[in-house]
């Protein structure tokens, strides 16, 4: 893992499109989401069918694993 990131390309904006959302991992509702850090984060166009279905399984886990806001977790990630 590198130690430093680099910057942000700052005209780098996600698509605009009807029916499409942009999706990023580590996901927004943690420490490491795109709502707390600058650019160290990846992002996708996806539907917007299938970010709310994700939205709604996260939402699932961190209720039955009562995954609060100071918890931290590991998510495995495989091809």
């Amino acid at each position: 893992m590198p130690t430093k990131y680099p910057p942000y390309p700052a005209n780098d904006t996600p698509p605009v499109a009807s029916g499409i959302n942009c999706d990023e991992y580590p996901f927004a509702s943690t420490k490491q989401g795109a709502g707390y850090v600058k650019g160290h984060y990846s992002v996708r166009a996806v539907r917007a069918t299938q970010n709310r279905a994700h939205g709604n399984a996260l939402s699932a886990f961190y209720s039955s694993y009562r995954v609060g806001p100071r918890n931290p977790f590991w998510i495995k990630i495989e091809p």
